[in-house]
């Protein structure tokens, strides 16, 4: 099954029949409750995540983090969402070829402010939309991120609003069950003045007196500040409480780094990149792992300059391989839509899991906009940090070309250096009357996932757009399998009483039981699902796909609704698991979304 439908439809709970998460529920979720690095996934392109078998246990000396912009509330209240992938897309060929470095292309409409490289898939949105942070923090946390570093390299700009809003809406999200990253600050690339001005805000405002103490980063006992500690004065009392305070590690600007002692780290480099930390025994603290990069191989340039380093880019004759519908696919630069597979991303991966530092650096999550210069770097009509889909470096989901197909690489890199929880067997043999008692069901395992994030969304974005979503609606925390001879048995849960069962796309169960092949028919790899036609008041349709969003009736099932609560009771035979043996598959609940199989909806 694809957890991608966590990702974009936001109202699910995924698992495989073997994997379980133990104890109980509390008023407050414990954040190890949802145990997303055992979710299963195939993404867009075929790529299926790895289990444990395949990268073993969770390595808790490892982390990883990832570069974060907060900096969308600010320059969404002043600037209109120009994509330049949309605009080059809307000329000719030859024509967007001129256009791309032609400062006075009236195609540019002689705006230079802040553009978009494309759309994210949640909307030219403000850092101050809630609704976008709790899905961020969601996101984050099922990829496996251990830290978020707000970008403040550039002036003495905190981009206070935004990042207050996200750590209300981290910590509200921590209480009901994510398991967030944490939080640092990258400050100016040297001792600048203002480096010293942003650490006294940060500290007085931030810091001192221990607001979000839980969220905060720790690196060596103290929490992590990437900034340089020069332009502080150990005699002032403010500055040396400072300098005590956090643990510095100097942000290295170069792309070009290939090793600096103690003290410094890198957020972007090209490949081979550089180590940072390097100790006399030849341990690496950190490295980074870029998307793509704003340069050539010597030097740097603007995303739309010559010999860009982009996401297509490998150096050599690198190349990966993984095998999809029984089929073998090689990814090299000679693929066609090279820009979807991440080589670039994939070969810096690659190299860093195999020299193993204790931290790697990500860049980047949604930076999304570059201003557009007359010339910056001898670069004509220069866009220095995003350009389009192929010379940008975001990992967050596009509503372009490249959907989530590189959160889903950045998810199983992370776990190829990370490890995975080991899934537990799960004893589920045991025949359920869904019409009796729900104390039937307590002896069986439950999955959880996160609660109260079923929220309306009414939010501000850049000038001319505003977002509304009211379709979030039954808000699952629970599923359940069981099992006999004849049936399989399905519980789940919501927070509150369910919705009328005649509502569109209501409490729908998708049920993967096989691997896919050349000539299978599914949709996202899913054979089978209930609900996708709404149940009567006696039975529930069970439908399978006949290749695609096309499905045919197969069966009827039973089901019973007891106040939150949703049972189902469904042939084995009827979903080709009528062996006598203990059946494998994979399910999902979803309410409300993928009405018309869209799976980024």
């Amino acid at each position: 099954m694809n957890v991608r439908r966590i990702l974009c439809a936001l109202i699910l709970v995924a698992a495989s029949l073997v994997i379980l998460n133990a104890s109980g529920m509390e008023e407050d979720y414990n954040i190890e409750l949802v145990r997303p690095d055992t979710w299963v996934a195939t993404d867009g392109l075929g790529r299926t995540l790895s289990g444990y078998k395949q990268v073993g246990p969770v390595r808790k000396d490892r982390y990883v983090g990832i570069f974060y912009w907060t900096w969308h509330a600010s320059h969404a209240k002043e600037n209109l969402p120009r994509n330049v992938q949309q605009i080059l897309d809307s000329l000719d060929p030859e024509e967007a070829k001129k256009a791309q470095n032609d400062y006075y292309h009236p195609v540019w409409e002689d705006y230079s402010g802040y553009h978009f490289w494309n759309e994210p898939i949640f909307g030219y949105y403000s850092t101050t939309d809630r609704y976008v942070l709790r899905k961020h923090a969601e996101m984050l946390a099922d990829a496996g991120v251990d830290v978020i570093f707000f970008d403040c390299t550039n002036g003495a700009h905190l981009w206070s609003s935004s990042y207050w809003t996200l750590l209300e809406t981290f910590a509200e999200a921590r209480k009901q069950g994510v398991k967030t990253p944490q939080i640092a600050f990258m400050l100016n690339f040297g001792p600048m003045p203002s480096t010293t001005i942003m650490l006294e805000r940060l500290y007085e405002e931030l810091y001192k007196d221990g607001h979000y103490k839980d969220l905060w980063f720790y690196w060596e006992g103290k929490p992590l500040i990437m900034a340089y500690p020069e332009g502080l004065n150990p005699l002032l009392k403010n500055h040396s409480e400072i300098l005590e305070f956090f643990t510095f590690r100097r942000n290295e600007a170069s792309y070009f780094t290939r090793a600096y002692g103690l003290g410094y780290w890198g957020w972007l480099s090209i490949y081979p990149q550089g180590k940072f930390g390097v100790d006399e025994d030849g341990n690496i603290e950190q490295m980074t792992v870029g998307v793509a990069q704003n340069a050539t191989k010597d030097y740097l340039t603007a995303m739309n300059g010559k010999n860009v380093l982009g996401r297509s880019y490998a150096s050599g004759n690198y190349y990966y391989t993984y095998t999809y519908r029984n089929r073998k696919i090689k990814v090299d630069k000679n693929i066609e839509n090279s820009k979807l597979y991440g080589l670039n991303f994939q070969q810096q991966w690659d190299y860093a899991i195999e020299n193993d530092p204790k931290f790697i650096f990500v860049t980047g999550w949604n930076e999304w906009v570059a201003l557009r210069f007359s010339t910056w770097q001898r670069v004509e009509n220069a866009f220095p940090d995003q350009f389009n889909d192929e010379y940008s470096r975001d990992i967050e989901p596009s509503k372009g070309d490249l959907k989530d197909h590189y959160y889903y690489q950045l998810v199983e890199n992370i776990r190829r250096y990370k490890g995975v929880s080991k899934p537990e067997k799960l004893n589920a043999k045991k025949t359920i009357d869904i019409f009796g008692s729900l104390d039937q069901w307590d002896d069986i395992t439950p999955f959880y996932h996160y609660t109260q994030n079923t929220w309306d969304r009414d939010h501000e974005g850049y000038v001319g757009t505003h977002y509304t979503n009211y379709t979030m609606r039954n808000d699952i925390r629970v599923a359940k399998v069981s099992f006999d001879k004849k049936n399989i048995y399905f519980y789940v849960e919501t927070v509150d009483k369910l919705t009328p069962h005649t509502d569109p796309g209501w409490m729908r169960l998708f049920i993967d039981t096989r691997k896919a092949t050349k000539n299978s028919k599914d949709w996202e790899e899913i054979e089978y699902v209930v609900n996708r036609i709404n149940p009567t008041d006696k039975v529930a349709y069970v439908e399978k796909s006949k290749g695609g969003w096309d499905w045919e009736v197969v069966a009827e099932g039973k089901y019973s609704i007891k106040d939150n609560v949703l049972q189902l009771e469904i042939p084995r035979k009827v979903v080709g698991l009528d062996s006598l043996g203990d059946p494998v598959f994979n399910f999902k609940w979803a309410d409300n979304n993928c009405l018309d199989g869209d799976i980024l909806t």
